[in-house]
């Protein structure tokens, strides 16, 4: 795979708006297993390559491998997972992750694709006793079946043996920790037992844990429908970003939209902190984002936004306090000792419907279906019928074809929208339907892997952010060259190696005109 690959992945965006509550699934086998991990942690898909052995290694530790002048380490999911191999392209992938700061490849059998779902759609995994010491974090309702979401930080954790560490940290705020109380929302054991031992270590011991986001915003519900100001329910809310059920963003978005909790901060700790990433939790209101496994952090972050949320609040008390009694004065002039100040007028009450809101909180938002007769990945009558052209070279036929199909429904999407897009402003709404959808075409493409799509896809998706971030005019012809040569991909009399050979020229339109735009 050459360099120019990795850095497009390098620069991938998950073009899922904050707070919305959805995920995108990387779906993957080992044996006769299918297991799914979020699109978010992986870095690229690669052939198997040379894995050079380490002496003395965890036994799950193939080996290391050289990419693009770094070492990288390779684990075996057969070895770690404790599976017999089936087939024969046994470990012929490699998913190379990135994140808790670190990159590190695992071996798989075959790449799938990548589904995008909500986040409702990822369930708690069962409270069975042979899956307490599992690396299995949720699982997936995916179409007509169920996929294991392995836990990839419990796997980390067991072959480096080191991962975690859960030092006591020191105090230097003087904060009474004993007294405080901390909400943990956290759907890996591992790091919520890595989370919790760290703080319990550190005097914070009034924790309460929750193993997903809709658990702790029910855990939330019911404090506050038991009365009682809202300092004496919880002080701080530290949140996993990717839970099942509702994950931390969405969970974010919720407490701070609320009347009574969105005082309470709220701490973001994940092992997916990237720029994007970043840029949603400050959109949903997260009041500080620390990445895995920075656990003193967490603690330091703690303390922090607690004493700064404190002064706050007594900060607004002595303002409000001040308040009523100016207004006091200016409306009876100055009163004796002996007589209160009258009864401040109540505050306003929200209309009927506001209340409503603030005590039933708005579901999760369900996934927008494309607005079209058809899913986008939908089968059509042609890929039906005749649905494989010859694949490129090293792409596994089925794939391919899958692909294919996914391909032919998002370019009659696209196109569509570029028919309603006309010549002029598209609008936001269209503008953001496109770059959902062409960045569903370079997952996909990444994935399979197909360069010369997720190249030309990539400059399409620069060009748009060019514009939407500039207000300049729609560019109907270079995008007409690009939807054209789409369509000739998934035509299936279309020669498809000659195709893609076509794609420099394509490539030179679009950086031609994202060069006329920089100058």
């Amino acid at each position: 795979m050459s360099t120019g690959i990795g850095n497009i992945l390098l620069e991938k965006e998950i073009l899922l708006e904050s707070g919305t509550n959805e995920l995108e699934v990387l779906v993957f086998d080992v044996a006769d297993f299918t297991f799914g991990i979020n699109v978010a942690k992986v870095r690229e898909v690669l052939p198997a390559t040379e894995i050079t052995s380490l002496p003395m290694a965890h036994s799950s530790i193939r080996g290391v491998f050289k990419l693009r002048d770094r070492v990288i380490p390779c684990v075996s999911l057969l070895d770690h997972l404790g599976i017999e191999s089936t087939c024969e392209k046994a470990e012929s992938k490699i998913i190379l992750s990135d994140f808790n700061q670190q990159q590190t490849a695992f071996l798989v059998d075959d790449v799938e694709r990548i589904h995008r779902m909500s986040w409702e759609n990822i369930l708690s995994v069962p409270g069975l006793d042979s899956l307490a010491h599992s690396p299995v974090t949720a699982l997936c309702r995916c179409d007509d079946r169920l996929i294991v979401m392995l836990d990839f930080e419990m796997i980390l954790d067991d072959v480096t043996e080191q991962y975690f560490r859960t030092d006591a940290v020191d105090n230097p705020l003087g904060l009474p920790r004993e007294k405080l109380r901390i909400m943990l929302a956290e759907d890996s054991p591992t790091v919520r037992e890595a989370i919790g031992t760290t703080l319990h270590k550190s005097g914070y011991t009034q924790t309460t844990f929750c193993e997903n986001g809709a658990e702790a915003w029910k855990w939330l519900e019911e404090q506050l429908q038991q009365g009682g100001p809202i300092e004496d329910i919880v002080d701080l809310v530290i949140s996993d970003v990717e839970m099942p059920q509702v994950d931390g963003f969405h969970l974010t978005k919720r407490i701070k939209q609320h009347a009574q909790l969105k005082q309470v901060p709220v701490l973001l700790y994940s092992s997916i902190i990237t720029p994007d990433n970043r840029k949603k939790g400050k959109a949903v209101g997260a009041d500080a984002q620390v990445s895995k496994p920075e656990l003193s952090r967490v603690v330091e972050l703690a303390d922090e936004l607690i004493s700064t949320a404190q002064r706050e609040h007594r900060g607004a008390a002595l303002r409000d306090l001040s308040e009523r009694v100016e207004s006091a004065q200016g409306t009876t002039g100055p009163t004796s000792s002996d007589s209160p100040p009258p009864p401040t007028e109540p505050a306003p009450t929200a209309p009927q419907e506001e209340q409503a809101r603030i005590a039933t909180p708005p579901a999760p938002p369900e996934t927008p279906a494309p607005p079209m007769d058809r899913p986008a990945d939908a089968p059509t009558e042609k890929t039906v019928e005749s649905p494989a052209s010859t694949p490129p070279a090293g792409v596994n036929p089925h794939l391919w074809t899958t692909f294919l199909r996914e391909l032919t429904g998002r370019t009659a999407h696209l196109e569509d929208l570029f028919r309603q897009a006309g010549g002029g402003d598209p609008g936001d709404e269209i503008l953001n339907d496109v770059l959902r959808t062409l960045h569903t075409v370079k997952s996909a493409s990444m994935v399979v892997p197909v360069e010369p799509v997720t190249r030309c896809t990539h400059l399409v998706e620069t060009l748009l952010d060019t514009i939407r971030n500039d207000r300049r005019q729609w560019p109907a012809e270079v995008l007409g060259e690009y939807l054209q040569w789409l369509t000739h991909l998934v035509s299936p009399a279309a020669d498809t190696n000659a195709t893609l050979a076509d794609s420099p020229q394509l490539e030179g339109s679009l950086a031609g005109m994202l060069a006329t735009m920089s100058g």
